[in-house]
């Protein structure tokens, strides 16, 4: 009878973290998912007095459900035109690494609607059991598993890296050199340590010589011991947009305020069209600690098929679906 020789198991995290310190291949992603709203359910009989769905005629059989989103994903009980839903917001967790193994990691499609970037790749990354024991993974209810149409945002550039942060007892602050463009910024990644609570985030600029700011306003308690990471959006925010911020498993929302028509596309690099600071605003007066500090151009890639090899690794299939020409951003920015 023939002999097999046991290969025994991978140790997927040590192996990244010694890849990471030879090859950039190693990459330190966002893991993101859409919220899941409700869909609007009808138990009654429409009636011509008063619309669809509002009589008050009892459906004989079960509830019918249209399809159509709400504007709502919190949770709610089943009643009257109303069914099971568990919250499920929007999931922003930091901090997840992976290889990527690009087959091709941009192509460019012209269409009718304009010109379209896509791509394909593989991410290698650690067995679901590691994965949900990292930070927040572990401690929020709403994840289970990486999904299909799940999102892995990943730092395709880094825009700048400041190291130049002041800080005093109430904020942390970067002002960045003259003429600086922003044009190519998607999102800020950032760590924070501090007894304090955050007020808000700010990304100021100029637009034709006039100040102009996008302001994440919100409230988050963090702690002196670790550094929190924190990722936020500046591109196609529109005032009252909201984020959503999670430490220790915990959703904290932030809210958008626009002044000066603050467009990051604007922001296209000379004296009165360029990114002047961030500001990160807390309350109290708390000692504050910055590091890791990037704006970033994102590479935005959805979950396509999943292969588990158990308690070794998973194979990662994935799509760029979205993307456009830096040129095209300054041009008509």
């Amino acid at each position: 009878m023939a002999s097999t020789v046991k290969l025994g198991s991978v140790n997927f995290p040590k192996l990244l973290r010694h890849l990471g310190h030879r090859t950039n291949q190693v990459r330190e992603i966002v893991f993101a998912r859409d919220p899941i709203y409700r869909k609007e359910v009808m138990t009654t009989k429409a009636d011509s007095a008063s619309g669809r769905g509002s009589g008050t005629t009892t459906l004989s059989g079960p509830a019918v459900n249209f399809g159509y989103e709400e504007s709502s994903f919190a949770a709610q009980s089943a009643g009257t035109n109303t069914a099971y839903h568990v919250n499920t917001p929007e999931l922003i967790f930091p901090g997840l690494k992976a290889i990527q193994s690009p087959i091709t990691s941009r192509s460019g499609k012209l269409e009718r609607t304009g010109h379209r970037i896509s791509g394909e790749c593989t991410f290698y990354m650690p067995s679901m059991g590691y994965i949900r024991a990292l930070d927040n993974f572990s401690e929020t209810t709403q994840f289970d598993e990486i999904e299909t149409y799940d999102k892995l945002i990943d730092m395709e550039r880094i825009i700048q890296n400041p190291s130049d942060v002041s800080s005093t007892g109430i904020r942390g602050e970067i002002s960045f050199p003259d003429a600086t463009a922003g044009y190519e910024v998607d999102r800020i990644q950032f760590k924070i340590k501090t007894s304090g609570t955050i007020d808000y985030i700010q990304l100021s600029g100029n637009i034709g010589g006039s100040a102009a700011t996008l302001k994440w306003d919100g409230t988050l308690a963090l702690s002196s011991s670790v550094f929190t990471t924190i990722d936020i959006p500046v591109r196609n925010i529109a005032a009252s947009d909201t984020t959503t911020i999670y430490k220790d498993g915990t959703a904290s929302t932030f809210t958008a305020a626009i002044t000066g028509s603050f467009d990051i596309d604007k922001l296209y690099g000379d004296s009165t069209n360029e990114l002047s600071s961030l500001i990160v605003q807390l309350t109290g007066s708390a000692s504050v600690e910055l590091k890791d500090v990037y704006l970033y151009k994102e590479a935005e890639w959805r979950v396509d098929g999943i292969k588990d090899y158990r308690d070794e690794l998973m194979e990662v299939k994935a799509v760029r679906v979205r993307g456009d020409r830096t040129s095209r951003r300054r041009a008509y920015g």
